[in-house]
């Protein structure tokens, strides 16, 4: 799916495991951000890939990469819809007088 970063590459899997962790918490507790599935996608695909991941965790990783880099493209693409949106806002309000 992804190409593995070589500085990932390198993380022992307890750490990238703990790094999952914590974006899945920060999500849960300030709100998911399509940066922040990024980073859980890359994450999880690492450890997926790697050879030294137990199979079972190694599948479980790949299967919720597929889902958060979906949830991804959700966010990136409710991001662009709602810029649309305040952009057309923008126009139509441009061509009002306001008298105060």
């Amino acid at each position: 799916m992804n190409v593995i970063d070589p500085d990932f590459a390198e993380a022992r899997p307890a750490v990238l495991m703990a790094a999952a962790l914590h974006l899945l918490s920060c999500s849960a507790a300030h709100g998911m951000s399509s940066a922040k599935a990024r980073a859980l996608v890359q994450h999880l695909t690492t450890l997926a890939g790697r050879p030294d991941t137990d199979p079972l965790l190694a599948r479980a990783c790949d299967e919720l990469a597929d889902v958060w880099n979906r949830l991804g493209d959700e966010l990136d693409a409710q991001k662009r819809e709602e810029a649309a949106r305040r952009n057309a806002q923008s126009e139509r309000d441009s061509g009002r007088v306001v008298l105060h």
